[in-house]
């Protein structure tokens, strides 16, 4: 499971609790300068606040509710968030300075809007609407429609808690076999924002967590050091945002345009047997194919929640710089 606070920020999708089908009434595009202060208050929101809640979350056919424990002392981010469906999982997660912005959040809050040129402002990417008003776990919210410029990504609908600029739900809208179908469904039925205390951050389960993780390390630089490989092709507004090892010796490269995430994962083949084609789970989408390096084989797989077509194109724009 990603961090819960970073797939709030960047997973909200296209209708609001209505059957896909349905058209939408119309409403008047709204101001880039208000979609960024909107878009803005709730990155802040989910990364700075404390809050408890119950949420639920739909994908893939199937449906799972958790909890969520957020707190922030002394500038630094904690995180608790527990499964109460299905098996018995646990993720807890601290040490991450909540003044460190990922760039999608930098990207939210405008302050990415002219990197030489190369990324522009959202609303060159995604038409904004404010649609009105709806109750989500008793709280006024903000419903705004996002839909996409392109195929290349995936609309949204955020519903925005009205007092605390909170993310409350998100339907994911995609096409399936020439059909608009909701691929991703997240939604709050309980939410309360103020103090935490320290027993809630403490697993309740400690024989069945699944992950403690911590993240120290602020990247400031958004420039890509690795050297072997590069994207002869991106989806205008893409951008890269970060870069990893892989357990494998490989590179996981990370890209965004502020809403939407992908990674590319380059690994060295290790076997003669290696997947290659298309694998899909609700939103996310997997593809793979080889490339070849000094005549060495090396998997390409590329994932996020995008169209197959963007991940398709992504992956075969994949070119090592040294074929010698």
């Amino acid at each position: 499971m990603m961090r819960f606070g970073y797939r709030l920020v960047r997973l909200f999708a296209i209708v609001l609790a209505i059957s896909a089908s349905l058209p939408l009434p119309a409403a008047a595009a709204e101001t880039p300068e208000k979609m960024t202060e909107l878009l803005g208050r709730m990155s802040a929101a989910v990364r700075e606040l404390s809050y408890r809640g119950l949420f639920t979350y739909e994908h893939g056919g199937s449906l799972d509710t958790l909890k969520v424990i957020h707190t922030v002392r002394d500038g630094i981010e904690y995180e608790r968030l527990e499964h109460l469906s299905g098996p018995t999982r646990e993720f807890v997660r601290s040490g991450q300075r909540v003044d460190c912005l990922p760039p999608g959040d930098k990207l939210l809050r405008g302050r990415l809007g002219s990197l030489g040129g190369k990324v522009g402002g959202l609303s060159n990417h995604y038409h904004f609407h404010i649609r009105g008003s709806e109750r989500i776990a008793g709280r006024d919210a903000q419903i705004v429609q996002i839909l996409p410029r392109d195929e290349y990504r995936y609309g949204y609908t955020l519903g925005i808690d009205r007092d605390s600029g909170m993310p409350l739900m998100f339907l994911l809208l995609g096409e399936v076999e020439k059909k608009k179908r909701v691929l991703e469904r997240f939604q709050f039925i309980e939410l309360t924002i103020g103090e935490v205390g320290e027993e809630e951050l403490t697993p309740v389960n400690p024989g069945h967590r699944v992950a403690e993780h911590q993240l120290a390390r602020c990247e400031e630089n958004l420039k890509a050091v690795i050297k072997s490989w590069q994207l002869n092709w991106l989806p205008q507004g893409f951008m890269f945002s970060g870069q990893r090892r892989t357990d494998s010796n490989g590179d996981m490269l990370m890209y965004t345009d502020g809403l939407t995430t992908f990674s590319v994962f380059i690994d060295p083949v290790i076997d003669t047997f290696t997947v290659e084609g298309q694998a899909r789970r609700g939103a996310t989408v997997a593809y793979m194919q080889q490339v070849e390096r000094r005549n060495l084989p090396y998997s390409v797989t590329v994932v996020g929640e995008i169209p197959p077509i963007t991940a398709r194109r992504v992956a075969e724009s994949v070119k090592s710089l040294s074929q010698n």
